[in-house]
């Protein structure tokens, strides 16, 4: 009977398996490999015997039916037992742990049926394992999908539209923002001193002119003068104007007309006039780079933005 249990671990040994790689194969406590090597059979637990050794015997590459053929032999059991000997003892398995404490074996009176028998040794646990875990992977990639197409609706419902526009609706837009932002004056005023005035100044537009006045160092107002239209203001002592074009307007001084302030590239930052005259008048000259023209989306929005700044650099007379 030894030889029979040195041949199982010669086969083993062959095959450079060890008790831990076995282990991991037949899913079989290491305490139960070592008993079939060693020959202590009845450390396994009663009725499992077979059902062990086949696994063991699978694994080192040794035909299982002719295995557990010759171990009938060496022990006398020519047959199996019947399965009316195990209809009424217990169907489960024993747990199979290789730290078992003392006295957690299996009950030694535990016979399964021959049926159940060979259900466990028709398993195959590797393949199972790798069902389970491909079913799980596909769960989880399914999962991951279905959160990714929400994410994609999500975002394709919230996107913002970008609409192209040409240069000239780029042009009337930026006419209708000045138009919002400062009022233009539709008909010709007058705009009267409280008191005594020393002063008149009258304003006849030319061209569209961006217009700032200030009257006595406290009233300023701020308006676009269209072409033809005429405005008249009286002061105490004192008139300041800022024009967005020196050309664009012609300034008459207590009935007397002004010379032209300036050309058309030029902006005025301060014409100062006093009951004495012109008191103070400065010019800036604006160089205007020619642009070329955008052909694409990026080379619009870039000229619209330095068509803002050259715009800012003309209303913001500091």
């Amino acid at each position: 009977m030894k030889e029979f249990f040195d041949t199982l671990r010669q086969k083993r040994e062959e095959k450079n398996l060890t008790l831990e790689e076995l282990h991991r194969r037949t899913r079989l406590p290491i305490a139960y490999l070592q008993a079939i090597e060693n020959g202590e059979m009845e450390k396994i637990p009663k009725g499992y015997e077979k059902i062990y050794l086949r696994r063991y015997a699978r694994e080192v590459g040794l035909d299982p039916d002719e295995v557990s053929r010759d171990f009938d032999l060496i022990t006398g059991r020519l047959t199996e037992e019947t399965d009316t000997e195990a209809s009424s003892e217990q169907s489960s398995p024993p747990p199979m742990h290789d730290d078992l404490p003392p006295g957690s074996e299996p009950d030694p009176d535990f016979r399964p049926s021959s049926r159940w028998r060979r259900h466990l040794e028709s398993l195959d646990l590797d393949r199972w394992y790798k069902v389970f875990w491909a079913g799980f992977a596909v769960v989880i990639v399914a999962i991951v999908g279905f959160f990714s197409y929400q994410q994609y609706r999500f975002e394709k419902g919230n996107r913002i539209e970008i609409r192209e526009i040409t240069i000239s609706e780029m042009i009337n837009e930026l006419q209708k923002q000045d138009s919002l932002l400062t009022p233009q004056l539709s008909s010709n005023t007058i705009l009267r001193a409280m008191g005594q005035s020393h002063l008149t100044v009258a304003l006849r537009a030319i061209h569209r002119t961006w217009v700032r006045e200030i009257r006595d160092r406290q009233d300023t107002t701020e308006y676009i003068l269209p072409p033809g239209i005429e405005r008249k203001i009286e002061a105490r002592d004192q008139v300041k104007l800022m024009l967005g074009r020196a050309d664009g307007v012609e300034v008459w001084f207590n009935n007397q007309k002004l010379e032209p302030l300036g050309t058309a590239d030029q902006v005025v930052l301060s014409l100062v006039l006093t009951p004495g005259g012109v008191a103070e008048k400065r010019l800036k000259t604006v160089v205007r780079k020619p642009e070329p023209v955008p052909d694409t989306v990026a080379t619009r929005r870039d000229f619209q933005m330095r068509s803002t700044e050259a715009r800012s650099d003309t209303l913001q007379l500091q």
